[in-house]
């Protein structure tokens, strides 16, 4: 069985706040300083939603984490990281904990040449997961439109990979408590997502959603919605392009990621919004977990 390494520290909460960790499958509190994640951002990474012991929607995050390795073209062993997410869990204590997966490419000594041929190195850390106000979800959440504006670029689109220099940029924008997302467009005005989750709107009753292949983040709760949950309440589906004018005139919106589950929106900016039936069966549909593949 693999080692693990285990920090602690005192969070603001003044709870303490374990973590434990395995670098490339054995322990460790550090890594190296000529990493290519930490030097250029060169890499991936998953989180990944950890209930009563159980890693959900695990296939669909290493389904993802193989597909963008491959067109970032990082030699990444996908078992290995399985392995160390359930050597992991048996030392998880509590309900509710996030697992991380960073994978960077191999080292190559300086600029910005990569290497193709040599296994990356992962990462795979235990957390505790802080729970969410509860509220969020029942009682809805204000937006913020977000200034900054992220850049177009199709090589990158729907990838989660370590450069999230513009996701931090936006959520730079507020620190008020009362305002706990922001809603992020491109350079050429289309609404794309949120600071860490993404967006879907209904209208005329049918659910929608940006189309993503010139930015943003193609994350796995939007695609379990899509694939699984709207197909089995047999709510019709479209992924386009929106723009404010289509968020602003919807009848319903959420945000949604792995940890978060589903946020119904109540209000962006001055724009109020009502929580609708076609969310509250999603919310429900995915709580219940009572769909394909759930």
């Amino acid at each position: 069985m693999a080692a693990y390494c285990s920090a602690s520290w005192i969070n603001l909460s003044g709870a303490k706040r374990v973590i434990k960790a395995l670098v490339n499958g054995l322990f460790s509190e550090s890594i190296s300083i000529n990493s290519r994640g930490l030097s250029y951002g060169d890499g991936l990474f998953e989180t990944i939603s950890i209930v009563n012991g159980s890693p959900e929607f695990i296939d669909f995050h290493l389904e993802r984490l193989s597909s963008d390795c491959d067109r970032l073209r990082i030699s990444c062993d996908i078992n290995a990281i399985r392995r160390d997410i359930f050597s992991l869990l048996k030392h998880a204590d509590g309900n509710r904990h996030v697992i991380k997966v960073l994978v960077t490419r191999a080292e190559s000594g300086r600029g910005y040449k990569p290497t193709f041929n040599i296994v990356a190195d992962r990462i795979v850390i235990l957390d505790a997961l802080a729970i969410s106000d509860i509220r969020h979800s029942q009682l809805g959440v204000k937006l913020r439109l977000c200034n900054h504006r992220l850049g177009i670029n199709a090589d990158l689109a729907g990838i989660k990979h370590l450069s999230r220099l513009e996701n931090v940029m936006a959520r730079s924008e507020w620190s008020s408590l009362d305002i706990v997302e922001g809603l992020v467009m491109d350079s050429a005005g289309h609404v794309v997502e949120g600071t860490m989750s993404n967006v879907f709107l209904v209208k005329d009753g049918e659910l929608q959603t940006p189309a993503l292949h010139r930015c943003g983040v193609a994350g796995i709760m939007r695609r379990v919605i899509l694939d699984q949950i709207a197909p089995s309440l047999q709510i019709k589906t479209r992924v386009k392009d929106l723009y404010l004018k289509d968020v602003f005139a919807s009848e319903e919106l959420f945000m949604c990621n792995s940890l978060i589950g589903i946020w119904p929106v109540v209000a962006i900016g001055c724009h109020h919004k009502t929580i609708g039936k076609l969310t509250r069966s999603i919310q429900g549909s995915l709580a219940n977990k009572d769909f394909e593949g759930a």
